[in-house]
């Protein structure tokens, strides 16, 4: 349905796809993609449940939410990440 999100607890490999696309872009933490809710609207809204591990040793690991837009035509990006405390 367009505009309501869609929970699932699995990640598609198009969905991997995206995400690990978009998150080349951080350089402090790796995230890993635990679960996935879309929501489509002019194009894809995801929202991520992550676990946010330091790349170096300087950083203790926690729960994020990360939030990526997908317009229909051009790269996904990241639009939000927030811890989940």
């Amino acid at each position: 349905m367009p505009g309501g999100w869609n929970y699932q607890a699995y990640i598609s490999p198009y969905e991997s796809y995206i995400f690990y696309r978009t998150m080349d872009e951080e350089e402090d933490y790796f995230y890993i993609p635990v679960a996935v809710a879309t929501q489509i609207v002019n194009g894809t809204n995801y929202r991520f449940l992550t676990i946010a591990e330091p790349k170096s040793g300087n950083g203790t690991p926690y729960f994020a939410l990360v939030e990526i837009y997908k317009p229909i035509q051009g790269d996904a990006s990241i639009t939000n990440i927030t811890s989940i405390p």
